[in-house]
């Protein structure tokens, strides 16, 4: 692939530049050709367990400097979503934790949360990752959707790649409210195209010279295609080769991982 026309690249973190707090090989140097070559970069994440300070922290940690212009969560763009349908002081139930519910609170809604319904009526119940989920937290959103509240998920990934395996998602909370509700959730992280071109107009980009790096097919490839942007999928995360091969989910170029990535986008720009 042909990388010489691009000017943005969209990342996701779990997986394709990373795994917990270990750097992938490649992330060094393909941060070192971006500069070199003044191609702008943002992370887009599903990842609700963080705030956007987090993740700058973290990458400082990896050695590369940024600011919140160039982080897109899930949890920024269901801020962006509640506000444009609720207002700026909806009243939300959250199922998550607290980075999702410190990143709600921030933005200015009445947020509750925990295993005790709230005193009045709700306009959102916003779901996501949980992992100190329980009956109860289950039992008091699932009342609150069924009463009318709009169920939504701020992603629905199934798993997430860790240095010693697979590990359950966000999909485990949003899977037992759709259980329990029989409602389908407003979905607001990949594969959805707000986040994607959420980030492409606040960077100022175009759509025909971006490209989204990630490891998920059904999210990650899948949303790039459904917004119109080149996409390319690494095996450093939950996708195999030998998935991708059976998938009718295609990106526009496969690599191991950003290593070799890095070495096909420093051959494209020094062409």
């Amino acid at each position: 692939m042909d990388f010489s026309n691009i000017k943005t690249i969209l990342f996701d973190g779990d997986g394709v530049l990373w795994r917990a707090e270990e750097k992938i090989s490649g992330f060094d140097h393909i941060f070192q050709i971006l500069d070199q070559n003044h191609i702008q970069w943002a992370l887009l994440t599903n990842n609700n367990t963080k705030t956007v300070q987090n993740y700058i922290d973290k990458l400082a940690k990896f050695g590369i400097e940024t600011d919140e212009s160039k982080i897109f969560s899930s949890s920024t763009i269901t801020v962006a979503y509640v506000k444009k349908h609720y207002g700026a002081g909806a009243s939300i139930f959250v199922v998550g934790m607290p980075a999702l519910i410190e990143t709600l609170q921030t933005a200015g809604f009445n947020v509750y949360h925990g295993e005790t319904a709230p005193p009045e009526k709700v306009n959102a119940v916003v779901s996501g990752m949980d992992r100190a989920i329980t009956h109860n937290k289950i039992k008091v959103a699932m009342r609150l959707i069924l009463a009318g509240a709009e169920f939504i998920a701020t992603n629905t990934d199934s798993s997430f790649p860790t240095p010693e395996g697979i590990n359950p998602g966000t999909g485990m909370v949003i899977g037992a409210l759709i259980g329990t509700t029989n409602i389908q959730p407003t979905v607001i992280g990949k594969p959805a195209s707000e986040i994607y071109l959420t980030a492409i107009e606040q960077l100022g980009a175009s759509p025909d010279s971006t490209i989204m790096i990630g490891d998920r097919l059904n999210t990650d490839i899948q949303g790039a295609n459904i917004a119109g942007i080149k996409s390319v999928v690494v095996f450093s995360g939950v996708t195999s080769q030998e998935v991708y091969k059976e998938s009718t989910i295609k990106a526009d170029a496969a690599y191991p991982s950003i290593a070799e990535l890095a070495q096909a986008l420093e051959k494209s720009f020094h062409v």
